[in-house]
Formats: structure tokens, C-alpha cells, sequence
């Protein structure tokens, strides 16, 4: 969808948990949206640590345990931070306060209910960014900008798959055609809670962990947004993790595959379900610091033009293995659909995957709990798992046409145990390792294929 004719295409702003953690960042969120210069949709998530801490409330309480404590414990934590955002403004802090103590009593009050329904903890969870996003609120109209919090309930409707919805994309935008365009129009700051969404019987949804980014990616397509900026904690997307390789770059300019790849096999800046559905929708994405505002970040575009060519070493630990292979008697055919057929009735996402004619093997996270599915595929197969390995993922742009990549990873993976290796696309190449030769493959790679450093030098950086 893209702006009514006349109007100018919208910025979406989504802050992480870090972000906004303490009344002092919040602060500095609010003088970021208002630097915008513009109506800004904000979507906001909790302040870190404080979905974990709800989701203990959430097993605790499924489990028969008292959770009165702990929301207390919550409340005096936001509570806190509104009299430090608040501490020269009193008449705003007694309305803030006032509204954080009724997002706490409602989870009071739905802790005294029957638990164990299946959108009790969504409904628990969603607490945290019901708390930020009037924090934020009001620190927004506590500077005098004009702001509007718009409940997310309201906007992004989805179905009724608690702890993971599918969004509605028709509903969310016919909401942002009537809540959204009317509050930007008037020159009001929209917030919005991120994550947070509503089934057709009004029950509230979650859309997973990290769900924020789909937030923003929804909202921004539903607007036809001219951008969409992902505000974190470090300098947009870097060429490896700074934790195992020695000098990470960051990258100015990253295509929207690439960005999938990394998100899905261990960059943490962009959530892999945003980035996915960004790719679909042609949006804009940029991946800036909040606490380096100046820098421009990471641009995720469209299309690259820019020459072939590694971008960046990705690194997911936690992995599994499985490994299946047909009976000698068996029939080939059909083989690999009865695979799929049992993990899709499972619910087993696969990442990777790699098969021969009678053999197929795939990863899947590390604590998926697979025992049903392999006693399935026992029935008519040999099945072995694998536990701690991990990933890790070449990513760049034109990889099938760059002569020597391939060639490259494999003299630096030497003699490195392989378990699976899979090359599915021109943007990713994958690697499965044992867990405790990964980071120093990655740092090997990163140093010869993004570093540029001299191959033949093969002393290994401690």
C-alpha cells in the first residue's frame, strides 16, 4: 500500500528493550522522535527484561504458583522509572502512574483466574509493552510533542495462534487507514506497543518473541512508510560478531536476501519473521543506534547493484542435526515428502537442509523437541541426532558468480569436521560445525573472505 495522493509517505521508528531500558533512555527516545522533525509512527518494545520476567509470571502461574510478588516487583520497577522520567513534571508523573497501576492490576487480577488457557501467557506477556509504550507516551507529551497511544489491539489484528499469530493483512491495513492516517494527519506522534495484537474474538496475541520488528514491518507496509528504522544498541549490521572475530565492520548497505540470511543464522539486529515479510512488501529498512543517532546505520534495500562479494560471517550456536535415511527395501520415491509430511505435522521448522537419494539431514534448534517426530520417521527410516553444533553461514551478494568463494571457505575449513553443508541461494553458503570449532572457523573466514587478510598465514589469533 502505498501514501494517499498529496501525502507524504510516513516514517515507522521501532525502539528495542534496550533501548528504552531506563527512565534516562527513554528520555533520550523521546528527543530522537522529536528530532524527526515529522509525525512518526513509534513502535515501542518493553523495557529490557521485562517480557523474561513475564514470562516467569507466566509459568509460575501455569504451574499453580503465587505470582502476586513478582507483578509487584514489575510495577515498582516501571514505577521507578516514571518518577525518575517524571521527577519535574508531577502532575504528569500522577497520570503515568496512575495508568502503569492499572496495566499491573489487570495482571493481578487475571492471575486470580483459572490458568492454563492457551492465551494466558500472551495475554501476560503483553503486559510489558502496555507499560512502556505509556512510559514513552508520556514522555513524549511531557516535551510538548504531540502524541497519541494507539493500543495495538486496535491495529494489528491476527488470528488466534497464541504465542506466535499470523497478522491479518487486509484488517491491519483497513485499521491504519482509520486510526493511523487521521492521528499522523493532525500532526499528532503515534505509539504503538510492538508485539502485541488481537485474535477475532478480541483475545489478545502475541507474534513471538522479537515480534516488535514484524510490528514495524507491518505497520510501515500497511502505510506505504517511506522508511522503516530499526533503533538499537549497536551501529547497524556488522560483518560478524564482534565476540569472535577481530574486526568487524559495519556494512552501509546490505540487500534484503542477504539481511534474511543473517537474521536467520545469527544476527541478532532485525528479527528473521520482519525481515522476511520486509522482502515481500519492498520495504525500506534501517538499522540505526539509539545511542549513536549520527551515524547512519545499516540500509536494507530492494536490490544491490553493488559488485559481488562477501558481506559478513553469521554464527548460530545450538543446533541440531537430524539425519534420516530410507530402509534398504524401501521405495525411493516419495521418500522425502514423508519426511516433510511428519515435521509439518510436528510443527519443526527446519533452517537447513541437505538430501541424496535415499538420505536427507536438516537442522533444526537445538532444544526443539523432536522425540515424537523421530519416533515417527523410525517407523520407516534410520534416524540419528545430532546436539551441540551450530552454524555458521557465509553471507554476500552474487556468491555463485564470484570465482574462488567456495574454494576459499573450504581451504579455511581445512580439516574442521563438516556435518552438513547447504548452498541454496546465491547469497548464503552454510556451514554445520561442532559447536567448539565454530567461533574459530568464523573468525578464519572473516579474516580471509571480509578482512582480506593473507591466506597462507594460518597462525590462529587466540
Amino acid at each position: 500500500m502505498t501514501a494517499p495522493p498529496g501525502a507524504t509517505a510516513p516514517l515507522v521508528y521501532k525502539f528495542g528493550g534496550t533501548s528504552v531500558g531506563d527512565a534516562a533512555r527513554i528520555a533520550r527516545v523521546a528527543e530522537l522522535v522529536a528530532a524527526a522533525g515529522e509525525p512518526v509512527v513509534v513502535v515501542v518494545s518493553a523495557v529490557a527484561g521485562t517480557t523474561d520476567a513475564l514470562s516467569a509470571v507466566a509459568r509460575e502461574r501455569g504451574a499453580g504458583q503465587p505470582v502476586s510478588e513478582a507483578i509487584d516487583s514489575i510495577g515498582a520497577d516501571h514505577r521507578a522509572i516514571a518518577g525518575d522520567l517524571f521527577a519535574e513534571a508531577p502532575e504528569r508523573l500522577h497520570g503515568v502512574a496512575a495508568s502503569l497501576d492499572r496495566v499491573i492490576a489487570q495482571l493481578h487480577e487475571g492471575a486470580t483466574a483459572t490458568p492454563g488457557s492457551a492465551e494466558d501467557g500472551d495475554r501476560i506477556r503483553a503486559a510489558g509493552e502496555d507499560l512502556s509504550s505509556r512510559l514513552l507516551a508520556g514522555a513524549l507529551e511531557a516535551r510538548g510533542h504531540p502524541t497519541q497511544r494507539i493500543d495495538a489491539r486496535d491495529l494489528v489484528l491476527t488470528d488466534a495462534r497464541f504465542g506466535g499469530a499470523d497478522p491479518d493483512e487486509e484488517g491491519i491495513a483497513a485499521a491504519a487507514d482509520a486510526l493511523l492516517r487521521p492521528a499522523l494527519a493532525a500532526g499528532r506522534t503515534v505509539v504503538v506497543q510492538g508485539f502485541v495484537g488481537r485474535a477475532p474474538d478480541g483475545r489478545t496475541t502475541t507474534l513471538g518473541r522479537g515480534g516488535s520488528d514484524l510490528t514495524a514491518s507491518l505497520l510501515g507496509a500497511a502505510l506505504g512508510a517511506r522508511e522503516v528504522h530499526i533503533w538499537t544498541d549497536v551501529d547497524g549490521i556488522l560483518s560478524g560478531d564482534p565476540r569472535a572475530v577481530d574486526h568487524p565492520r559495519r556494512i552501509d548497505r546490505i540487500g534484503f536476501e542477504e539481511a534474511v540470511e543473517l537474521a536467520t543464522f545469527g544476527a541478532k539486529v532485525l528479527h528473521p519473521g520482519a525481515a522476511k515479510y520486509a522482502v515481500s512488501r519492498a520495504l525500506t529498512v534501517r538499522i540505526r543506534s539509539t545511542f549513536e543517532p549520527e551515524r547512519p546505520g545499516t540500509l536494507i534495500v530492494r536490490d544491490r547493484w553493488d559488485p559481488a562479494g562477501v558481506a559478513a560471517i553469521a554464527f548460530k550456536p545450538g543446533v541440531g542435526l537430524v539425519q534420516v535415511r530410507s530402509h534398504p527395501s524401501a521405495i525411493p520415491y516419495g521418500f522425502l515428502a514423508r519426511v516433510f509430511d511428519v515435521l509439518t505435522r510436528h510443527k519443526l521448522p527446519v533452517d537447513l537442509v541437505a538430501t541424496s537419494h535415499t538420505s536427507t539431514a536438516f537442522t533444526l534448534d537445538a532444544g526443539a523437541e523432536v522425540a515424537r517426530a523421530t519416533a515417527e520417521l523410525r517407523l520407516f527410516a534410520e534416524v540419528a541426532v545430532r546436539t551441540r553444533l551450530a552454524t555458521v553461514t557465509v553471507v554476500g551478494h552474487g556468491l555463485l558468480q564470484t570465482p574462488g568463494v567456495v574454494a576459499r571457505v573450504f581451504a579455511e575449513v581445512g580439516d574442521t569436521p563438516v556435518h552438513l553443508v547447504s548452498q541454496a541461494s546465491d547469497v548464503s553458503l552454510s556451514l554445520v560445525v561442532d559447536e567448539a570449532d565454530a567461533r574459530p572457523l568464523m573468525r578464519r573466514l572473516h579474516a580471509v573472505l571480509v578482512e582480506g587478510a593473507d591466506p597462507s598465514n594460518d597462525e590462529e589469533t587466540p
